[in-house]
């Protein structure tokens, strides 16, 4: 292995080394120039008093003015050439641990909690960049690994004390001495126990989604599983009209089946609740697209914080804020795309699949 040089020492050796090998290819132009052009007249010279005769008429100093300005650019050329040999083909490999590193930056993810193996380079500057990068990707994954395995493990630990909490309330509810005062307190206090079981329940979809403890995989006619959970919702929708236009007889999908459905569960969810009253739901199945959209009186949410955990876009809206961010942990899951448009005051939910 070469001792490891700064990226500047390289560049000059490189530069120079390029320089040395065209002036020694351009060496004989050189030679020719001088013997041809301005140093023909003197040779003319020497000539004629060798053989004795008559000196010929010669323009020497023009000649040479000249010869030397075509010598310097020559020279200037031959340094041209060596600049665009240096930055086409010797800087492209110079920079080549650099594109690889750039490049395995880019394909790395948290959530495959894997560190990247960067190539060994004999530059200074990257072999230091790879180093900080590699600190910088550890840290990071310890702390992403500390805090899903605290979520987890919270969201389990609550599970238990949330059930006996809800137990208790509800046999409250059932004492026949129970005051209307007391009976709205509890009644208050169960709606707040349930909005934490839901929520706690978010939390553990969400670390286990993140942990892809979601492996299962299996083909699912999409348009099937549409009408189940549809079917399920019905009572939840009350007025609000829902539209199907199913443009394909089926529509399979590599999924988890248990994900896909919560997939649909909170799109058509967080389109009642965004909903306006006798409002509308469209779903719309096209080949290898999921569209469900609701008419809103909202206006447009913003797009770069709608997928966000906790993000809720009005507070007038029940709700911990998480079907969004499981839908698109879901999607992130499975490879598909999902994006969210307002158009014509409806917004609307895009779930892409791969061909």
């Amino acid at each position: 292995m070469d001792r490891m040089k700064s990226l500047l020492q390289k560049s000059l050796a490189k530069f120079t080394a390029c320089t040395v090998i065209v002036l020694l290819l351009a060496t004989p132009l050189f030679y020719l120039l001088t013997k041809y052009f301005y140093a023909e007249d003197i040779r003319e010279v020497i000539e004629a008093v060798q053989s004795g005769a008559s000196l010929p008429k010669t323009d020497l100093e023009q000649d040479i003015i000249v010869g030397l300005a075509l010598q310097f650019g020559l020279i200037m050329c031959v340094l041209l050439v060596s600049l665009i040999l240096a930055v086409r083909l010797i800087s492209k490999q110079l920079w080549a641990p650099f594109d690889d590193t750039l490049r395995r930056i880019e394909l790395f993810s948290l959530e495959s909690e894997k560190l990247p193996q960067f190539t060994n380079s004999n530059i200074k500057e990257f072999d230091r960049l790879n180093a900080v990068l590699t600190r910088l990707i550890e840290n990071n994954l310890r702390s992403y690994k500390t805090q899903k395995e605290f979520t987890e493990n919270a969201s389990h630990e609550l599970q238990t004390p949330l059930a006996v909490f809800q137990t208790k309330l509800d046999l409250m509810l059932q004492q026949p001495d129970l005051t209307e005062q007391q009976a709205e307190i509890v009644q208050s206090l169960y709606e707040v126990s349930a909005r934490l079981t839901r929520l706690n329940k978010n939390l553990l979809l969400l670390a286990k989604i993140d942990n892809r403890q979601y492996k299962e995989m299996e083909l699912i006619d999409l348009v099937q599983m549409i009408e189940k959970v549809l079917s399920l919702l019905s009572g939840f929708t009350q007025e609000i009209t829902i539209r199907e236009d199913i443009q394909v007889t089926s529509l399979l999908v590599q999924a988890n089946r248990a994900l896909l459905e919560s997939l649909i569960n909170n799109l058509v969810v967080n389109a009642v609740r965004h909903n306006i009253a006798n409002g509308e739901i469209s779903i719309i199945i096209k080949p290898n697209l999921l569209i469900i959209s609701n008419t809103s009186s909202e206006g447009m949410l913003n797009k770069e914080s709608v997928f966000e955990r906790f993000h809720n876009s009005s507070e007038k809206i029940k709700g911990n804020g998480l079907g969004l961010a499981i839908a698109k942990a879901i999607c992130n899951l499975h490879g598909w795309e999902i994006e969210y448009q307002y158009k014509s005051e409806r917004h609307e939910f895009d779930v892409r699949f791969p061909n």
